[in-house]
């Protein structure tokens, strides 16, 4: 009886020495396994964020929200590139006045600058007017929006197609460059 207490207790002690040893040389052996996918190992941004938001404003006022699926920021550049893109103006009252949506963009994080790409639509809260551009620029200081880029406006019955246009963040002063369509049926150029 005495041997199988000495027994058991040195047999505790090797037990206990063995799991020190096999668990100290497993952590200096170096992984050859990545942690990540390819796809993900590719992307050279320094951060990448899943289910970005963020939020616009001028002179400490909120003026907007920016969601999106995807956010790549890197360290040498104040600008974010994102993808899946959804914007929300607000007005003085914080309610509603615009979406934007894109398939992707970027956001100056210094001077709170937009630029959204890729099938962008604008959607006016207050009368329901689409705006349809490849490419949509923001600027808080001015308190614009506009697009270089070809563009259509469906405002009810009417369209109106146009090389260009720039807005107030109000739309009250929408204006469509070079227009053509269709205004309460009848067609124009």
């Amino acid at each position: 009886m005495i041997y199988m207490v000495i027994g058991s207790r040195a047999m505790r002690r090797f037990l206990l020495v063995a799991v020190l040893l096999g668990g100290m040389s497993a952590c200096t052996e170096p992984t050859n396994t990545p942690v990540a996918s390819s796809d993900l190992q590719g992307i050279k941004a320094d951060v990448v964020f899943y289910g970005m938001e963020s939020y616009l404003t001028s002179q400490g006022v909120r003026q907007g929200r920016i969601q999106a699926d995807t956010a790549y920021m890197y360290n040498d550049s104040s600008l974010i590139q994102v993808h899946g893109m959804h914007v929300v103006f607000y007005d003085t009252d914080g309610r509603q006045k615009a979406t934007v949506t894109s398939a992707r963009g970027e956001l100056d994080r210094k001077s709170e600058r937009m630029i959204a790409r890729g099938n962008v639509v604008l959607v006016v809260a207050a009368d329901g007017r689409k705006i349809e551009s490849a490419e949509l620029h923001y600027d808080p200081d001015l308190n614009r929006l506009w697009s270089d880029s070809a563009t259509v406006m469906y405002n009810g019955a009417d369209t109106t197609k146009g090389s260009s246009f720039q807005s107030d963040l109000e739309f009250k002063n929408v204006e469509i460059k070079n227009p053509r369509g269709a205004l309460g049926g009848d067609i124009f150029n």
